[in-house]
């Protein structure tokens, strides 16, 4: 049995458009000491479901700290004191769904290419937070949705993975704000890709994001942080074209952190660039 990771990873920058703000309130950039400090700020009193997106590693940037080592280490010990639910993007291939389980699985472990030590890290990230009380939840794949995954071909349709994602993930959370919480553990985290969580998403991969579905059902106790580590944004050209980027070269600081407010529920949190 094993972690399969990264089902989306090498397609949130591919599928991402450019976000743009509406007109008059543009992006704004604050200094902060540290990342944590970023997404404490950010969050302030909120009390329904935060969710968390990254940008993927991959095998080429596997020299860079990890969004995911940086979640663990510095934001959930941060956070994890008023946090009830930790939903993950991953789930357990089991191994029990024959061949397109382990065709699909291969494929896109292929395609993504994802370092080795992505799955260590999310074992890392699930054992960190039960240590911190936060109870960890990863997603469920049936057997015929692995069966629906397999394309013309024999290839992997990465439509169809992207919407199943999303709308696991949409379930998972649902399911988490159903379960009892302590009055002062009041949030649900989510951790995943930069896609899926989308507040405002484009029309055009809206069916990706769980976001306004989550935002209506928490009456709009709903937040989208996304954490970029900017090794990881220079690999993405479309990401370079978004304005926030120029706001963020012109603001950052070698030795600190920049968090972009979009808007007031919807923030990039950006660490120190690798000296």
């Amino acid at each position: 049995m094993t972690i399969a990771v990264g089902f989306c990873a090498a397609f949130v920058a591919l599928a991402h458009p450019p976000w743009f703000p509406p007109p008059g309130t543009p992006p704004v950039a604050e200094p902060f000491p540290s990342v944590a400090a970023a997404v404490t700020t950010f969050l302030g009193d909120a009390t329904g479901v935060v969710a968390f997106g990254e940008l993927h590693q991959t095998a080429k940037t596997a020299g860079v700290r990890s969004t995911l080592a940086w979640f663990t280490d510095e934001i959930l010990p941060a956070i994890a004191p008023r946090v009830a639910h930790l939903i993950v993007e991953t789930w357990v291939s089991r191994g029990s769904c024959g061949e397109p389980e382990k065709h699909v699985t291969a494929e896109v472990a292929r395609t993504t290419r994802r370092p080795a030590e992505t799955e260590s890290e999310i074992v890392r990230l699930l054992r960190r937070a039960k240590e911190l009380g936060v109870a960890p939840h990863v997603l469920d794949v049936g057997c015929r949705e692995y069966q629906s995954l397999v394309g013309a071909g024999g290839g992997v349709d990465y439509d169809r993975l992207l919407t199943i994602t999303g709308q696991h993930l949409g379930r998972a959370i649902e399911q988490a704000l159903a379960l009892p919480r302590a009055a002062d553990r009041p949030l649900v985290i989510v951790y995943g890709g930069a896609l899926h969580n989308d507040l405002r998403p484009d029309p055009a991969i809206a069916r990706y994001s769980f976001g306004p579905a989550i935002d209506a059902l928490t009456n709009g106790a709903y937040r989208e942080i996304d954490v970029y580590v900017p090794e990881l944004v220079r690999t993405q050209p479309s990401l370079r074209q978004e304005p926030w980027y120029r706001i963020w070269q012109r603001a950052r600081d070698a030795r600190g952190v920049v968090m972009i407010r979009r808007e007031p529920r919807s923030a990039i949190v950006l660490p120190p660039p690798r000296r």
